[in-house]
């Protein structure tokens, strides 16, 4: 009201507050009355204010406060030694107990009648219960008496009688209530039992689904598996047709050789590059004997070739690899001379029987001692090229065998790793091949 920021220290005994006209003095009461009563909202807010504040701090340091906002109020209470004051909200229009309790400025109740405000009179109102009629001021005085407490306790008593007949109508209502709920929930067993089938036919279908789709990806898998199946077979139909695939030979030899090749072919390249230099220089004088230094120039040259062509073909036999063991060489050897003699000793005696069969018989000698030592010899003659048959015999096939491997062998390598020319069975096997010219690099 007319009070932004008001405090008073009031003094022990009677204090009187003076002032003129329309300066807030019954403000002051009307402070101390909504502070008590709590009383109907009226204009006790200042313009422009959010609330309206009033807070009291008894002797004992006990301080209640009363807030009025627009659309309800509150008190504070903050006991002594208290950090934070006690909030009392929504209590309805009469203040709390615990701040009746605190304030003792309560109206004291008078019996059939209205209680009477003993502490905080109303300005322009005559003196103290004058303008009262007779019932109350005879019930206020009686107030004092024994048998007004009676009467005051039988209110009571009747008063909370009303209040536990209403308690109890109003619980009784509230239970036939919540029969009422109880009895429209009865279903809720059923509902149950039905839920946890429910559940459970849910938590089956669920381990179905899963079933299902490892079931969908096993048959996924299974088409998957059909098809790999079929074009395995389809495979293994079409590879059944083929033959053995040839033994694969070692490349790393013919690596070295192809290297080989490649330093042949630069030091090729060198040598032309050299001729090529030497070939701007002028012809040499003529010497006196050039026959002789001719011949040893030629000689020397033809040394220096066959040195180099062994240096290269010692390099070249240095970085290739161990050949492949192509059997017992040794024994291939023995048995191509023991061929080779077994073939002559065939020859000769081929040729010993046609000059034996356009002679005569020779005469009857009295003596058949020579003639069947002849006649051993001739028998020993037979064995020993029956044997020779049969050994050449063997040695024709081997050698036919090895004819077979060496033109398969020679048919991997392509080409002569040396010259590059062509390789055939026959020339390699026969001693007729000749190297095939190199071109010139530059």
């Amino acid at each position: 009201m007319a009070h932004a920021r008001t405090e008073f220290a009031l003094a022990p005994g009677l204090n009187v507050l003076t002032g003129p006209n329309n300066t807030g003095k019954s403000a002051v009461v009307e402070a101390l009355r909504c502070l008590a009563a709590n009383p109907a909202p009226r204009h006790v807010i200042r313009h422009g204010a959010s609330e309206a504040r009033v807070t009291l701090e008894l002797d004992d340091g006990t301080a209640v406060t009363w807030v009025r906002r627009p659309k309800y109020a509150l008190y504070e209470l903050t006991r002594p030694g208290a950090a934070e004051p006690e909030v009392f909200a929504k209590f309805g229009r009469t203040p709390p107990e615990e701040i009746s309790r605190v304030l003792r400025l309560s109206p004291v109740p008078i019996e059939g009648g209205e209680p009477v405000d003993v502490h905080i009179g109303n300005q322009r109102e005559p003196v103290f219960l004058l303008n009262r009629p007779g019932t109350v001021l005879s019930g206020f005085f009686a107030a004092s008496t024994e048998a007004a407490h009676l009467i005051a306790m039988q209110n009571l008593l009747t008063d909370r009688i009303r209040r536990a007949k209403s308690e109890k109508s109003r619980q009784e209502k509230r239970m036939a209530g919540l029969v009422a709920e109880i009895d429209r929930l009865a279903p809720l067993p059923g509902l149950e039992l039905r839920l946890e089938a429910g559940e459970a036919l849910e938590a089956e279908l669920g381990a179905g689904e899963h079933r299902a789709e490892a079931l969908a990806g096993l048959l996924a898998a299974r088409e998957r598996l059909s098809r790999q199946a079929a074009a395995c077979g389809a495979a293994g139909s079409a590879l059944a047709a083929l033959g053995a695939p040839p033994a694969l030979a070692q490349t790393a030899p013919l690596a070295a050789t192809v290297a080989t090749a490649e330093a042949l072919v630069r030091r090729k390249a060198l040598a032309a590059s050299q001729q090529a230099a030497l070939a701007a220089l002028a012809a040499p004088p003529p010497l006196a004997d050039s026959a002789l230094c001719d011949r040893r120039r030629a000689e020397l040259s033809r040394l220096r070739q066959a040195l180099a062509h062994a240096r290269k073909k010692s390099a070249a036999l240095a970085r290739l690899s161990p050949p492949p063991d192509l059997g017992d060489a040794v024994s291939l050897e023995a048995t191509r001379d023991r061929l080779t003699a077994g073939r002559a000793a065939a020859a000769r005696l081929a040729s010993r029987a046609q000059a034996l069969a356009r002679l005569s018989p020779p005469p009857e000698t009295a003596d058949p001692g020579p003639l069947a030592a002849l006649a051993a010899q001739l028998a020993a003659a037979r064995q020993t090229v029956a044997a020779a048959s049969a050994t050449l015999d063997r040695r024709a096939r081997s050698l036919a065998d090895m004819a077979v491997r060496v033109a398969a062998r020679l048919q991997a390598l392509g080409s002569c790793p040396l010259c590059g020319g062509a390789l055939s069975a026959g020339d390699f096997l026969g001693g007729g091949h000749v190297h095939a010219p190199e071109k010139d690099a530059s």
